[in-house]
């Protein structure tokens, strides 16, 4: 993890590193699995979705063999999402690092992918609470509409704020928004503040999205550990895109770039700058944070505590983040 994020989840860091600890131990345990699994779980990523899980779970009195299944069974479900992703994607990295589908094949990468959805259902399922078996198998049926939706809208580029909105919450808000509700109930916090902790993901959720999307056009290769304009690329249109497509200044040169067919390098770099040099980023970020600022108000049902500050923090990071 980078310094910030390492700085930003003190509160938790003797956490953290027994996760790390039990991640790659239950990996290893994975035998003809292991070794392609391996290089992605120590390329690590930013933790972020177990680190809410551990931060949830501490507002309350868990069981702790309980919250590192948990955190660990939503971190393997979600690498399975990311493997499947490149393989839609036919991205050939990730992070910097190699996809599991260049380094093994497709069809391994396919099964790799349906094992760690399981296994990390599996960890979840040892924890014996129905209510967390419910929300993630919603979830994951979630994530699917969400991909399935992305898919069937790649260069619509006349989408709405709505469906724009329904996607990146099925897309990635469900899985964040599940993090934070199951930490809760292993934590034993009662219906109010359990729901508080619910919206609080929900919203989280959506800002990280955004704010992704806007770094698509503002970030370096060398930061995203992927081309700039990737999504672009791949023919998915977000929102700064969408915003910069409603500025009378800006749109008919846009359209015009579209019109080309294939688009090359040159036109996909020629959108970035459109779009940057527009509005649309400022609007953008602005939507980013007001989702950080509903998330940061469901946190008025906690008493003041480390984690609670940390949760606090997490709201400002989402959208000043450079990766």
């Amino acid at each position: 993890m980078s310094v910030m994020v390492d700085e930003l989840l003190s509160a938790i860091g003797p956490d953290l590193v027994e996760f790390e600890r039990r991640l790659e131990e239950s990996v290893a345990a994975d035998g003809p699995l292991a070794d392609a699994m391996e290089h992605i779980v120590r390329a690590g990523g930013k933790r972020f979705r177990p680190a809410l899980v551990l931060l949830a779970a501490a507002l309350g009195t868990p069981d702790r063999d309980q919250a590192f299944n948990l955190a660990m069974g939503i971190e393997f479900i979600h690498t399975a999402t990311l493997v499947h992703d490149d393989l839609i994607d036919n991205a050939s990295t990730r992070r910097g690092i190699t996809t599991i589908h260049e380094t093994v094949g497709v069809n391994p990468a396919i099964i790799i992918g349906d094992y760690y959805f399981a296994k990390g259902a599996n960890l979840m399922a040892s924890i014996g609470e129905p209510s967390i078996d419910l929300a993630i198998s919603n979830t994951v049926m979630t994530i699917c509409l969400g991909e399935l939706l992305q898919l069937t809208s790649r260069r619509d580029y006349d989408q709405t704020l709505e469906e724009y909105h329904n996607k990146i919450a099925r897309k990635t808000a469900a899985l964040v928004e599940t993090c934070c509700y199951c930490g809760a109930v292993v934590a034993n916090l009662d219906a109010r503040r359990t729901e508080a902790l619910r919206q609080y993901g929900f919203y989280i959720g959506m800002a990280f999205q955004i704010a992704d999307d806007v770094l698509d056009y503002t970030s370096t290769a060398e930061e995203l550990g992927k081309p700039v304009g990737a999504d672009l690329r791949q023919g998915t249109v977000t929102l700064p895109l969408m915003l910069a497509l409603q500025e009378p200044l800006v749109a008919p040169a846009l359209r015009a770039l579209f019109a080309h067919e294939p688009m090359t390098d040159a036109d996909h770099e020629e959108v970035v700058r459109l779009v940057c040099g527009s509005s649309a980023i400022e609007q953008a970020d602005a939507q980013a944070r007001d989702f950080a600022v509903r998330a940061r108000a469901q946190l008025a049902a906690f008493d003041d505590s480390p984690s609670r500050d940390t949760l606090e923090r997490v709201c400002d990071y989402v959208v000043e983040r450079r990766t």
